[in-house]
């Protein structure tokens, strides 16, 4: 587990990415993520991929029709 800071950016939340998270996530200066909340109410961080994002909004999708 990886402990992170919440600093306070010009009023807005913020927090430091280590390095070795940026290097888990494939992830470069000036690329999105995305924080998505996980079924259990807890969050997942993503590198923004277009493909996955589709397919998040897909499974979204099947899941809300499935509560209708």
């Amino acid at each position: 587990m990886i402990e992170l800071e919440i600093f306070d950016i010009d009023g807005h939340a913020g927090v430091v990415l280590p390095e070795e998270v940026i290097e888990a996530l494939q992830a470069n200066i000036g690329d999105y993520l995305f924080l998505v909340e996980m079924l259990d109410g807890s969050y997942r961080l993503a590198r923004h991929d277009k493909k996955q994002v589709e397919l998040m909004q897909l499974v979204e999708g099947q899941m809300h029709e499935d509560d209708a």
